[in-house]
């Protein structure tokens, strides 16, 4: 028995699917920025907040999220 033309169109439907969600993982499977980079903890501004240096000298400030930390003031303590 021949196969009919809906389920040629299903069957190549699924197959170029299956290809570009192939090709997707592919390019989003990807190491991590933390996986493949050092950073250093070079200054503490308080709580959560600091700022890190990578080996090749590059620097930025990072403020941690979901850390409730009180924030300091300059030349003040907090207690």
């Amino acid at each position: 028995m021949k196969p009919s033309w809906k389920t040629t169109i299903i069957l190549t439907a699924i197959a170029g699917a299956t290809t570009i969600a192939i090709l997707i993982f592919q390019r989003t499977n990807q190491p991590s920025i933390a996986l493949t980079e050092e950073w250093i903890a070079t200054q503490v501004a308080d709580g959560d907040s600091m700022t890190v240096h990578q080996t090749d000298g590059s620097q930025m400030s990072v403020e941690l999220c979901g850390i409730d930390a009180p924030e300091f003031k300059k030349g003040k303590s907090i207690y």
